[in-house]
């Protein structure tokens, strides 16, 4: 088993998000209700 180096950085594990392609980021469909497929978040 080898040392650990204490120089050495935790890695940056932050999710990734995209953009809703069915409401365009906005969160509501065009009838102004909750976009269901990304449930009002505006991205997936």
């Amino acid at each position: 088993m080898t040392a650990q180096n204490e120089d050495a950085r935790p890695v940056d594990l932050t999710p990734k998000r995209w953009q809703c392609c069915h409401c365009g980021g906005t969160g509501v469909n065009s009838h102004g209700g909750t976009c269901s497929h990304c449930e009002g978040l505006g991205f997936c």
